[in-house]
């Protein structure tokens, strides 16, 4: 028997981190893309019209994504269990709340939230029991849903080697030099 994926919107579904978010999780066993938001010019096109020339990814647009109708993602309106979020930062505060205060649990790329202490940033594999914040965040913000954060691209794979090597020997002190992208805009960056 088939157990019953998750429905998932996807904000900022037609930038880059947007479109990644599809690739990952068109086939995915546990979830199933049920919406597609993002600005205002995109909404009411379909996916494939909104995305034209604009797909930066190395396979095609999926093809059950392709006719799917874009949502205004300013409005907290979809047919989703939790939305996935891959807008832009200039815009993903206001948006990202507001989706959380109409009872989505969002899972955000974004900078936007990651410095909130009610906020979890979350690296499954190595903390996952920072979710225990959430029902703090509920309360303090007056939110049905929630915002979870991930960090960002430098964390998440030194942490993940970090964390074996803590359990076993502990840390005592680490260095890192990261060398970054001048932009964090995006394409064309």
């Amino acid at each position: 028997m088939e157990s019953k994926r998750l429905r998932v919107g996807i904000l900022g579904a037609t930038g880059t981190v947007g479109q990644k978010f599809i690739v990952l999780l068109q086939n995915h066993p546990w979830f199933e893309i049920t919406a597609l938001a993002a600005s205002k010019e995109s909404a009411g096109r379909t996916y494939e019209e909104a995305v034209a020339g604009r797909w930066k990814q190395e396979v095609d647009i999926p093809e059950a994504i392709r006719k799917m109708t874009v949502f205004d993602a300013s409005k907290p309106n979809l047919k989703c269990d939790f939305v996935f979020s891959g807008l832009d930062a200039s815009v993903a505060q206001e948006i990202e709340r507001d989706f959380a205060k109409a009872g989505y649990p969002v899972i955000s790329n974004t900078k936007n939230y990651r410095q909130e202490p009610d906020v979890p940033l979350l690296v499954p594999e190595v903390n996952a029991g920072h979710i225990a914040i959430i029902p703090t965040q509920q309360a303090r913000r007056k939110w049905s849903g929630y915002i979870v954060t991930n960090p960002n691209c430098v964390v998440v794979p030194l942490v993940m080697a970090l964390k074996p090597v803590m359990d076993k020997w502990g840390i005592g002190k680490v260095l890192v030099t990261s060398m970054q992208a001048i932009s964090g805009a995006g394409y064309p960056g």
